[in-house]
């Protein structure tokens, strides 16, 4: 959900989070089988085609060493067990791919969607207000860490440098950000009141929508049913 990871048209909000609950939850149940890989294989290359493509290339690397470091790890802490060892390959890819959908959402349709759905205003607005924040913290990091590097500070690893010139900054400003949220919040009429909320923009199914979403059961029913099958 970084700025960094959008894409222009993403899918339905709610399919998007159902659809990274599903793949996580398919990886574990296919990690057994070969059907696991499959499965991640035909999810990663859909999710490339209905315009997730850059999102896809930029997890690539980080997914091939990520699984490459893990795989020596369980490769040697089991004893050599390959089998093992690609069982966990597969659940721990299928935790990086359910990733994608959601790092591409923009968190404003997600709150959209769930005002839509009349979501407790309260819940909707704190989610939004954690899903703006999370980018925020990070380029405040940066900027602390950049302020270190520029006065000498080139390591946080020493205590005395990680409190002085590090934690105490960055409690500072996540205050004041706080505090700069929780006005722009009131300034902009945002209430936990019973009055039925408006919209800017109205999140609607798309034919793009269901036809990723057919697609998905799909391959899931698919790879399901071929386990079954291979089983026997």
């Amino acid at each position: 959900m970084t700025d960094s990871f959008q894409i222009k048209k993403p899918l339905y909000p709610l399919f998007t989070i159902l659809s990274a609950v599903l793949i996580f939850v398919g990886a574990l149940a296919l990690a057994r089988s070969i059907f696991g890989a499959v499965f991640l294989a035909a999810v990663y290359i859909l999710l490339f085609c209905f315009g997730y493509w850059k999102t896809c290339l930029k997890i690539l690397p980080f997914l091939i060493v990520y699984l490459a470091v893990f795989s020596l790890i369980f490769y040697f802490a089991s004893s050599k067990n390959l089998f093992f060892t690609c069982q966990m390959n597969i659940r721990l890819a299928g935790v990086v791919l359910a990733f994608i959908p959601g790092l591409s959402l923009p968190p404003i349709n997600l709150v959209r969607n769930l005002t839509q759905l009349k979501c407790p205003r309260l819940v909707t607005l704190g989610m939004l207000i954690t899903l703006t924040f999370i980018p925020v913290l990070s380029q405040e990091i940066k900027q602390i860490r950049n302020a270190m590097k520029t006065r000498g500070a080139f390591s946080i690893w020493k205590p005395a440098v990680f409190y002085r010139s590090f934690l105490i900054p960055l409690i500072v400003r996540i205050v004041n950000i706080s505090d700069t949220l929780a006005l722009s919040v009131e300034t902009r009429g945002f209430t936990d009141t019973e009055n039925k909320p408006s919209s800017y923009k109205t999140v609607r199914i798309l034919p793009r929508d269901i036809v990723f979403s057919v697609l998905f059961i799909l391959i899931t029913i698919s790879c399901f049913v071929a386990k079954e099958v291979f089983q026997k």
